[in-house]
């Protein structure tokens, strides 16, 4: 969002605190913190995923303003005590984000309060759709190179909580088929990702593996694989984000995989050196490519002897050369338009 300080300065008028701001890049965010020049009991940053709210500190360090920065699985976890959510929304972002966060957002606003959303579109006919489905009116900014911003009121009593949420079946092999419960801002939301079908359709997995769901997502491999490792087996499931973190636990509860594990972290820390037979991996290959380096350089020692690394990527000329680094030797398989890389310790 290059022109969010400009952008926030033609509503910057319409803010009172205390303040919330709901998602968003680290960078805007942390421009928008600096220009409201507020306490930092003021100032609250939320996100989904802990990797963006370290860089939200770090950038909030940066240039010398300070707020209160969470994670959450949820908006409107956070209690209903906010004037104003500002919304930075990037041109990105997925319309069922959006819908989400301003529906979310709405259940933090006191009575009277104001819900502000940024976007980088110079034409957005998008969000006043949204704010009026869920405000019943909204105003607008002119469009301008700059971008849009809208802004509505809270008016009307308190309204149900509406779960944008979406439920999909994946099966593999002769397995039996598992439901599974996605939710904007997750990966692969609502339907089983075509790269982690190709992976678990070639994965090895034996009757009481540990096996590790690296960037579990919604948590659809980890309960597939635990067909395979039986009741003796293990499923740990690991993410940085905490919505997916939450839908993991929910699909693994409603899909009755017992045995499980729920880490949420930003690199692999605490999960213990030698602790898997099987890990596997199905990295956002869309970011940067140290979220694909963080798969595989921390996995090796993770491994037991003998353990199973798969990684899945359309680009295996740029995930092999890691891989030979790091675990010395690999082997790939191709199945339904991907490459599948294996390693073995």
């Amino acid at each position: 969002m290059k022109n969010v300080n400009q952008l926030f300065a033609t509503v910057a008028h319409r803010v009172k605190p205390p303040v919330l701001i709901a998602l968003g890049p680290p960078w805007p965010v942390a421009n928008i913190v600096k220009m409201l020049g507020l306490p930092e009991t003021e100032i609250t940053c939320a996100q989904f995923d802990l990797h963006q709210t370290d860089r939200v500190k770090e950038c909030l360090a940066e240039v010398g303003a300070a707020a209160e920065t969470v994670t959450v699985p949820d908006i409107w976890d956070l209690p209903k005590r906010y004037n104003t959510v500002i919304f930075p929304a990037t041109a990105h972002a997925d319309r069922e984000v959006k819908l989400d966060v301003v529906e979310q957002g709405y259940h933090t606003l006191l009575q009277g309060g104001t819900f502000l959303t940024l976007s980088e579109y110079e034409k957005d006919s998008q969000f006043a759709k949204l704010h009026k489905k869920i405000f019943g009116k909204c105003g607008e900014t002119p469009s301008s190179e700059l971008g849009m911003a809208f802004f509505s009121t809270k008016t009307d009593d308190e309204t149900e909580r509406r779960r944008h949420e979406v439920t999909f079946h994946a099966k593999i092999g002769e397995g039996a088929p598992m439901e599974f419960v996605s939710r904007p801002g997750t990966f692969s939301y609502g339907r089983f990702d075509a790269g982690s079908r190709a992976m678990m359709e070639v994965a090895e997995i034996r009757a009481g593996d540990g096996v590790l769901d690296l960037g579990c997502g919604c948590g659809a491999v980890g309960c597939l694989a635990s067909q395979k490792s039986g009741p003796l087996g293990k499923i740990t499931f690991i993410d940085s984000s905490l919505r997916a973190m939450a839908l993991a636990e929910l699909n693994a509860e409603k899909n009755g995989v017992k045995n499980t594990r729920f880490v949420r972290a930003t690199r692999l820390e605490g999960l213990g050196a030698n602790a898997f037979n099987v890990i596997l991996a199905n990295p956002p290959y869309y970011a940067k490519a140290e979220i694909t380096r963080l798969f595989i350089e921390g996995a090796r020692e993770l491994l037991k002897p003998g353990g199973r690394y798969y990684i899945v990527t359309k680009m295996p000329t740029a995930v092999m050369p890691l891989i030979f680094d790091i675990f010395g030797d690999c082997s790939v398989i191709e199945n339904r338009g991907y490459a599948v890389v294996v390693s073995e310790v």
